[in-house]
């Protein structure tokens, strides 16, 4: 094993926090000033482009619906949610379309729930929930239902759980979550199942549970390894979820704006690079070409304006620059994957799994067989042998 194979092993344990000082986050342009100081907003995108709704202002409780155009870097006010201003609603993905709903209006919670439509730009009611109105619940939209649960009521916190069926516009209550009730937790789907966790209840939790879509039944995960947390922003990508900033568990902002990735397969959490400044509460995010937008928020109860934007795609490591044009594809990849930019080289492919463990290594062939592979993230080291230079790249088995 090489000295770059040696120092790769020895730092991706802790996840690459030596290894990604190149791989940083980037300003792009704020909301307009009209809509910049805001927090606890929801935030989605479909075809290349970020939306932005609602939220809490220095004003009060806003309607606004903005859109981001990244190849402008720009926002363009659209027409406000018909659904009335609100603060410490949520929303989420499915299928092309965007559901959103809850929260309070300043003056009562809410328990409705709309949906957008990006095809011809409209919001429309559906069924609200015969739950209790809520403000900053959990809600996750994943393989045609809605979940929603926890959040705080005019009587309090809560746990209790309940799912929405899309096709036929029905609620029903399910299981409560198997632990002390909280509001503003996080939250996203993978695969068949829910997970959701940390938030405010009788303190500030860090604890972690998954929700079986088919068995309808509750696992308890493993915690995340920081303080707890409350009111940060998350989101799901290529099977790995992620959990972005928030207060710390004195409810107050943290030194850092702290990102961690949690790994379903394997149950354990990683930390990626903070986003700068201390942490935020209650900003929004939404991902359009693999890069990942945190926007607004508070920190120190001072509002945030900034917006930043992290490659979730990009190379963890480059130990070489110049090998810098060396990539993989397809990736995510199922069976095979192919590498460009070792043409006519004499080169060894080695990939190791999320643990640093050895999976497998191969000389001089540009086209490897994962197959054998289960999914989750791997790094793949391509060494060239007459330089004994390497680069490693993330890859996503599926």
């Amino acid at each position: 094993m090489n000295f770059c194979s040696k120092l790769f092993i020895a730092i991706y344990l802790s996840f690459f926090c030596s290894i990604v000082p190149a791989q940083n986050w980037e300003q792009v342009s704020p909301l307009p000033a009209a809509f910049n100081k805001t927090h606890h907003s929801f935030a989605f995108s479909f075809n290349n482009l970020g939306y932005t709704v609602t939220g809490s202002s220095d004003t009060g409780v806003r309607d606004d619906f903005y859109e981001y155009n990244p190849n402008t870097d720009s926002w363009t006010a659209l027409s406000p949610f018909p659904g009335g201003a609100r603060s410490f609603a949520i929303g989420d993905t499915w299928d092309g379309k965007a559901y959103f709903g809850f929260g309070y209006n300043g003056t009562a919670f809410l328990n409705d729930l709309w949906v957008f439509d990006p095809t011809n730009m409209n919001w429309t009611a559906l069924a609200p929930c015969p739950c209790s109105a809520r403000a900053h619940p959990a809600l996750v939209a994943h393989n045609g239902k809605v979940f929603v649960g926890l959040g705080s009521s005019a009587t309090g916190n809560m746990k209790d759980w309940w799912e929405y069926d899309i096709s036929l516009n029905t609620w029903s209550q399910k299981s409560d979550l198997p632990s002390l009730k909280r509001h503003h937790p996080y939250q996203f789907g993978i695969d068949n199942k829910i997970y959701t966790g940390l938030g405010h209840g009788s303190g500030i939790f860090n604890n972690w549970f998954s929700y079986d879509i088919t068995n309808e039944t509750w696992t308890e995960m493993m915690s995340l390894p920081g303080e707890g947390r409350v009111a940060g922003t998350q989101f799901s990508y290529e099977g790995i979820g992620y959990v972005l900033s928030g207060d710390g568990d004195d409810h107050n902002s943290m030194e850092t704006g702290e990102f961690w990735a949690y790994n379903p397969n394997l149950n354990n959490w990683e930390q990626l690079p903070a986003h700068p400044g201390s942490s935020r509460w209650a900003p929004a995010s939404f991902i359009i070409n693999g890069e990942v937008y945190i926007i607004n928020g508070t920190s120190f109860s001072e509002y945030v304006s900034d917006v930043y934007k992290f490659n979730l795609d990009e190379s963890l490591s480059q130990l070489d620059l110049s090998d810098s044009n060396i990539s993989i594809y397809p990736n995510p990849a199922i069976n095979y994957i192919t590498l460009k930019g070792v043409e006519n080289q004499n080169f060894k492919t080695t990939i190791f799994d999320y643990n640093g463990r050895l999976i497998k290594s191969v000389l001089n062939n540009p086209v490897i067989n994962i197959q054998s592979l289960s999914p989750g993230i791997y790094m793949v080291e391509i060494t060239r042998l007459d330089s004994d230079k390497s680069i490693v790249k993330k890859l996503v088995k599926r």
